[in-house]
């Protein structure tokens, strides 16, 4: 089906109009924007919420187990 409108764009556009919408594209999307949209959908997500839950309370788990063992054996 994306093949059908693919062609439909095509025909619609001249072959300059298609190089610079292409260059857009591909100077607007950088690795940065595509970290923010991925973090954006996953968090957006009841499986990432969970997801982000999970990560959570391990890392109070590790926070509460550090901090005392920082204490009895003191910095590393």
């Amino acid at each position: 089906m994306d093949l059908a409108y693919d062609h439909i764009q095509e025909s619609a556009l001249s072959p300059d109009e298609t190089a610079e919408n292409g260059a857009k594209k591909a100077e607007s999307s950088t690795l940065n924007t595509d970290f923010q949209e991925a973090y954006k959908a996953i968090s957006s997500s009841p499986w990432g919420a969970r997801l982000g839950g999970f990560f959570g309370s391990v890392v109070k788990q590790v926070r509460l187990a550090r901090d005392p063992a920082n204490s009895i054996y003191g910095q590393l």
